[in-house]
């Protein structure tokens, strides 16, 4: 059975992806997630995603927020830890750097990355006054595009700008050099003529 992403390719850029289905958590917990990481690059993304596994590093809850506290760390915002939900995309986000690697795609950047929920299962109340407790599952996609850092991209210019200041530096200090011989012996050949 071959997965539908709601990414639409735009670009000729090699892209890499992941998906996980039949999550038992919070949709809700997994979007917040989902939209700290988007559009970061991945090794920045791994690396907040695994401090947040940790409970060094908040999640900001944006829009599924409703009677959360205010945490200090993200500046007073409205945020928490959800551990579970910081764990499953941290995974996905792997599998997908993996699957990166794999293809040979060099550094990457996430380009598209959401979670929703997937399947509600009718559920009871197992004992008392039956009350409903649907079963809901998640899914999570991660796209990853090839990106080059700005950083590389400017690094790069200035190398191509240096080489070419350095070939035009060759070039007229060589034509300098052609010209100073016959200077000299110019200004030999006066000397001389004086001389006698």
């Amino acid at each position: 059975m071959t997965e539908t992403y709601a990414f639409q390719k735009e670009s000729t850029k090699r892209t890499a992806r992941a998906r996980l289905t039949g999550i038992n958590a919070s949709f809700k917990d997994l979007g917040e997630v989902c939209r700290a990481v988007r559009y970061k690059p991945t090794d920045e993304a791994i690396e907040f995603l695994e401090r947040a596994s940790v409970m060094e590093q908040a999640i900001p809850m944006r829009r599924h927020g409703k009677g959360r506290g205010h945490v200090r760390q993200l500046g007073g915002q409205q945020g928490g830890w959800p551990v579970k939900s910081v764990k499953i995309v941290l995974g996905v986000v792997k599998s997908a750097f993996a699957n990166a690697n794999k293809l040979g795609v060099g550094s990457t950047k996430i380009v598209h990355i959401i979670a929703n929920k997937e399947h509600t299962f009718p559920r009871m109340s197992p004992k008392g006054r039956r009350i409903v407790h649907n079963f809901e599952t998640a899914f999570v996609e991660v796209v990853l595009q090839e990106w080059q850092p700005k950083e590389a991209e400017k690094k790069g210019e200035k190398a191509e700008k240096k080489s070419a200041a350095k070939q035009s530096q060759a070039k007229s200090t060589g034509v300098k050099a052609a010209e100073q011989p016959a200077k000299k012996t110019e200004a030999k050949a006066a000397t001389t003529a004086a001389t006698q």
